[in-house]
């Protein structure tokens, strides 16, 4: 496909819709074909499993929002903390949801200005000029009218070398690709990420394993060694209602009959198409490998459960504070000693705000179920008929009915790293 440097817009100066986008797209190159109502990039060779319409776009952006709340903003890294990049490339970028959220959160720090290019081999994120005003910017007289800085690159991040020059940006963000890249074709990718960033830039990594795994009842403990600033993030993550994960986290398989179909044949098909199965290992290995061209590798991982677990409200678990005292919500009111109501019986009760920070990670996952079905229904041998059954008790089961009330959970983490 051919490069594109400048963004379409349209003649009144807003933006393009991205249906608008893929209509125009199609009926050029034809790079789009449509299964069972869903639109899919129609190039056989792509392994990557998702379609590219508007639900599936929707769905990413539930998912970045999540990310962002629970990561406290746009990127992890310390190496920004006092001054933002410049240059800033998201990789594989989609409608370029996290760059104009990026774009947002720094403008509304008083650091207009900042340069974004995505690259993907889909059009969709060619939409994203104009785009600079949301509900992380403060408008002022001077910058409610300023558009981020947007350039969109279509190419195929498997065609090395990728059209940049060495050293280009000073931010490197590869968010959710783990459906895109085979697993032989992503140190590949790593390296070539290394190349087009500057000395001193951060390459960071968003992503999660897709299969679902059951939360066992403990009381969690943070990573040792931290700073007060990495207490922090984890404590207002876990505040948020996520978990810290660590080595002794305990997990097991999960107890939902339906998540145990889905994980099954997620990992064969995942399987058959080279694609990670364990994809968090894969980019924790990934960055230590490249010690020789990356410094100051951190991470940072949570369990999002997705629902209220049983074991919570049993009194089993919680959360621990910086002080190491034991943190009991009830009734919406926190306490750090354990004399108010339930807090006496060691029981947890989430927040609403919890409640619906793990509602949206078990909408995703069920939406990310609807996207996969293809590939899914495919493996498991089920006919159209049979698929519509099965996908229908599995909304009502955990949508409705809290299937996942023995916790089964969502598994985030973010990494990131110094090019030397």
């Amino acid at each position: 496909m051919p490069l594109s440097s400048e963004p379409p817009s349209s003649a009144d100066g807003g933006d393009v819709s991205t249906q608008s986008l893929l209509s125009t797209a199609s009926s050029q190159e034809k790079p789009f074909v449509v299964r069972n109502g869903r639109t899919y990039l129609a190039d056989p060779s792509l392994p990557y499993p998702l379609p590219v319409d508007l639900a599936e776009l929707h769905r990413q952006s539930l998912r970045s929002l999540l990310l962002f709340q629970l990561f406290g903003g746009p990127v992890c890294s310390p190496a920004f903390a006092n001054k933002p990049p410049t240059r800033i490339l998201e990789v594989g970028c989609g409608s370029a949801f996290w760059s104009t959220m990026c774009n947002q959160y720094y403008t509304s720090q008083g650091y207009p200005g900042i340069s974004f290019t995505g690259i993907d081999i889909a059009p969709i994120g060619a939409s994203a000029c104009g785009a600079g005003r949301g509900r992380f910017s403060q408008p002022g007289p001077d910058t409610e009218q300023q558009p981020m800085k947007w350039r969109f690159v279509q190419h195929d991040i498997r065609r090395l070398p990728w059209p940049f020059e060495v050293g280009e940006f000073d931010l490197i963000m590869i968010k959710d690709v783990s459906l895109t890249v085979r697993s032989d074709m992503y140190q590949l990718v790593f390296a070539e990420c290394i190349r087009i960033l500057q000395t001193g830039g951060t390459l960071e990594v968003w992503d999660s394993d897709h299969a679902i795994r059951l939360l066992r009842p403990h009381v969690p403990s943070l990573p040792a060694s931290l700073s007060p600033e990495e207490v922090d993030d984890y404590e207002n993550a876990v505040s948020a209602g996520a978990y810290v994960l660590t080595p002794n986290t305990p997990f097991s398989a999960p107890l939902n009959t339906y998540i145990t179909d889905y994980n099954a044949w997620l990992v064969k098909a995942l399987d058959a198409r080279s694609l990670p199965s364990a994809h968090c290992a894969l980019v924790g290995a990934l960055f230590f490998q490249e010690a020789e061209s990356l410094t100051n590798v951190s991470s940072r991982r949570l369990v999002v459960p997705l629902s209220e677990m049983r074991w919570e409200r049993e009194g089993v678990g919680g959360v621990v504070t910086q002080d190491g005292k034991a943190y009991i919500d009830t009734q919406g009111q926190s306490t750090a000693n354990g004399n108010a109501g339930d807090a006496e019986q060691g029981k947890k009760t989430i927040t609403h705000a919890q409640s619906a920070l793990r509602r949206t990670a078990l909408l995703t996952f069920v939406q990310l179920i609807q996207s996969l079905e293809p590939m899914l229904r495919d493996v498991s041998g089920k006919s159209q008929e049979e698929w519509d059954g099965w996908s229908g008790k599995m909304m009502n089961d955990l949508m409705k009915d809290n299937g996942t009330f023995w916790g089964e959970c969502l598994e985030i983490g973010a990494w990131w790293a110094q090019k030397r």
